[in-house]
This record gives structure tokens, sequence and C-alpha cells, in this order.
């Protein structure tokens, strides 16, 4: 995963004392940070002052540490200068926590889930291609047997691709699987493995062009002598 920043933003009802419950929008702030950095809990305060005086409305920042040193763990930034106390506190949560662990996240029905293993996949299989292309068809072939929406489906499947990258051969290999495997299953879905079909189409209608350019230019030449 590289640095990530991200902004939802949420309606919530607050039961006041006395009073009728009232909406409010709560903001949360979403970083998702890829390496080790010395600055970043800074960052994480400079975000969170910046988003609340853009809005005037709560801001809860959390970060998603996707790096791969176990003793990173920032979630705090302050100074204190001359009686004035300021800073921020964060929730965070390490993936790499999670190596070792990839049986409760294949049983576990949140999506994030899949994407922590296809995190820890992805870091696993950096020199063994062949090995990240077994599990990342492993990772999708369980989606596609879950009991989830099709939107979800895709989404996650795209997300996997995404993170998981292999070379166009073995790409080729796993969207043939998809294929077969959406056969069998009497389903279908439109994920980025089709790109690959759309490339292969684009490319053989660019040589199809570059084809019938060059017998244009071969007729012309013709006709002028």
């Amino acid at each position: 995963l590289f640095p990530y920043t991200t902004l939802f933003r949420s309606k919530i009802n607050i039961r006041q004392r006395r009073r009728q419950p009232t909406s409010t929008w709560l903001y949360i702030h979403l970083e998702i940070q890829g390496s080790a950095q010395e600055t970043f809990a800074e960052r994480m305060y400079v975000y969170n002052y910046r988003l609340y005086d853009r809005y005037r409305q709560p801001v809860a920042s959390m970060a998603v540490l996707a790096d791969e040193r176990l003793n990173w763990r920032p979630e705090s930034f302050h100074y204190d200068v001359l009686g004035c106390q300021v800073g921020i506190r964060f929730p965070t949560a390490k993936l790499m926590d999670w190596s070792g662990s990839e049986a409760r996240l294949e049983d576990s029905d949140n999506p994030f889930a899949f994407v922590t293993l296809a995190h820890l996949a992805t870091r696993r299989t950096r020199d063994d291609l062949a090995a990240r292309k077994a599990t990342k068809w492993a990772l999708i072939r369980n989606l596609y047997h879950r009991a989830w929406d099709r939107q979800k489906i895709i989404d996650l499947v795209n997300v996997i691709d995404w993170m998981m990258w292999l070379p166009k051969d073995l790409s080729r290999e796993i969207r043939q699987d998809v294929h077969s495997l959406e056969t069998e299953a009497s389903m279908r879905y439109v994920t980025t493995f089709e790109r690959f079909a759309k490339e292969e189409g684009l490319e053989e209608g660019l040589r199809h062009g570059i084809r019938q350019g060059q017998v244009r230019l071969l007729a012309r030449q013709i006709s002028r002598r």
C-alpha cells in the first residue's frame, strides 16, 4: 500500500440531555501509510486541524500502517510551550500484526480482512510471482463463493487486482480462470481483468489500422506513378 489520504463524512445522531436527538456531521480522516516516516504523526495533526478549520466540525483522525517496521507505531503528536498545550492522539491499525493470522482473516466476513490478506500476500510474494499468482487466485475464488452483493465483490476483486500486480501473461491466466469460474457458477462480474481483453482488442485494432493505412499509402503511391 502507498501513502493515501481520504476523508469520509457521515451524519450521526447525538442525544442531548432533556432534548430531542439532533444530527451533526462527523468527519473521518483516514491515512494509509505504506512506509515509516518520522513526520507522520505531525502530518496527522496538521491534516486534522486543517480539516477542522475548513469544516468547523469534529474530525476523527485514524491511521492504517502498512509498513514492515513492527516497532514503528506513531499514535500522537503534541508540543507544550509557555503553558500552551497542543496536540493529537489518534488510533492506528498495524497490518503486520495480522501476519500469522491469515486463517482468521479468511474466515472473517469483514471485507477489510480480504484487503489485509492481499496486503500480507503482496509483501510475502514480492520475489515469487508464481506464489503471488496462486495466492491471488485463491483470494478471488474465495470472494466468489461469498454470499455478498455483486458490487462488493467487484470492488474487492479490483482492489486485490491492483495490489497484487502480475505481469500480463500471468494476469491473462487468472482472467481465464475467472471466466471459467463465472461460467460454472452462472455468474458474471465486470472486473478490471477485462481491461486485458480491451487492451488486446485495442492493440489488434491499432495493428489493423496501421495495416489499412499502409495499404492506402501504397495504393496512393502506385496511383501517382
